[in-house]
């Protein structure tokens, strides 16, 4: 295990990359620190093509509490140093839907403002029963605008300002329900549920699962027949690949396919 004092990361079984957020006393807040740490090893990530899946997870009772708000207010006299922390923060976000791999976010305990925001651009989001999910700005008067963008895009509008205009904590289960997360678990189930889900990644073609999630996302900002000239180009260059040849003959033969490594 690689670590420092605020990020953890190791590798499980040679294919799934585990990151740690690891402050949990000041609840695991995005400090301009550790978003930079995050970026850099994303980045390094990107670049590996042994790593299949990517595991984010916490310690503590927090997953993320949002940015660190004793740092935000330090940097309230300079907006250039504000307006740094915010887009370095964007492209962190941004870059977890630009990686080849599912990105699975592993909640146990709350989740808030940009820790939210956190888990709304992962792919895939899996939380303990007695995990909340909060956008809480405007409680302090400082609206969660740059949160929304990520959560707005996996949540009903309604739903959505539900949350912003209230800043209450929503439960596991009612987060779910908003589409914010994929499954529930009790706490006990918690490790064994996220392994079973990176299994049965890790088994599928990973080529495949490259070009379609960035196809997802492209397409999803296209207006609908702009979309389909899209992905019917995805699809035809994805035919010609040494995976999809191989799974369509399996397929046909009734056998296990054989992926590319």
């Amino acid at each position: 295990m690689s670590t420092n004092k605020i990020l953890l990361n190791k590798i499980i079984k040679g294919s799934i990359f585990e990151i740690i957020l690891n402050n949990p006393s000041k609840r695991n807040p995005l400090s301009l620190e550790l978003i930079l740490e995050l970026q850099h090893l994303f980045d390094s990530i990107k670049r590996n093509k042994k790593i299949k899946v990517i595991l984010l997870k916490s310690t503590g009772p927090s997953f993320c509490s949002g940015h660190d708000l004793k740092e935000v207010k330090s940097f309230s006299s300079s907006n250039k140093k504000l307006s740094n922390l915010f887009k370095k923060c964007s492209k962190m976000m941004m870059t977890i839907r630009e990686l080849p791999q599912p990105v699975i976010a592993c909640v146990d305990g709350i989740a808030a403002a940009a820790g939210c925001q956190l888990v709304a651009s992962c792919d895939i989001a899996i939380a303990t029963k007695t995990s909340f999910f909060q956008t809480p700005g405007v409680n302090i008067g400082l609206f969660c605008s740059t949160p929304m963008v990520a959560i707005s895009r996996k949540v009903l509008p309604k739903d959505m300002m539900y949350m912003l205009l209230t800043g209450e904590k929503i439960s596991a289960k009612l987060a779910k329900d908003y589409k914010l997360i994929n499954l529930v678990t009790e706490k006990k189930h918690f490790h064994k549920k996220i392994l079973a889900i990176s299994n049965k990644l890790i088994k599928k073609s990973f080529e495949s699962i490259k070009i379609g999630k960035i196809a997802f996302y492209n397409q999803l900002e296209m207006p609908l027949e702009k979309a389909y000239d899209y992905t019917s180009m995805v699809m035809t260059k994805n035919m010609q690949t040494k995976d999809a040849k191989e799974g369509v003959e399996a397929f046909i033969k009734k056998r296990a396919p054989n992926w590319t490594v």
